[in-house]
């Protein structure tokens, strides 16, 4: 009779363990997802100002970037010019290295 008794012991000891370690692991999934859920309004909060930030750089950016298509119409329309006139121009020379600069450096 008292074999019985110590394996049910025994088996019902093994289950309160077993709980005890279900329970830890629970408690520390809880507190991940606790951190998880305190970050998603301070990323939410970065996101919207990275998205502010993109959108004034558009802003301040697009002049330039139409001017820059400006230039490239008119330099394009200088070679269409210059090639109906039989012109040719020679491409600008390199700029001299300065005295000790080494270009492998």
């Amino acid at each position: 009779m008292i074999r019985p008794l110590e394996d049910t012991e025994r088996e019902t000891l093994g289950a309160v363990k077993a709980v005890d370690r279900a329970t830890e692991s629970i408690e520390r999934h809880v507190e991940v997802i606790e951190t998880l859920a305190t970050s998603v309004g301070p990323l939410t909060a970065s996101v919207d100002r990275l998205t502010d930030t993109m959108r004034d750089l558009v802003k301040l950016l697009a002049p330039m970037a139409q001017a820059e298509r400006g230039v490239q119409d008119v330099e394009h329309g200088v070679e269409r010019t210059e090639h109906f006139f039989g012109l040719h121009r020679h491409k600008a020379a390199q700029a001299p290295e300065a005295p000790g600069e080494h270009p492998e450096n």
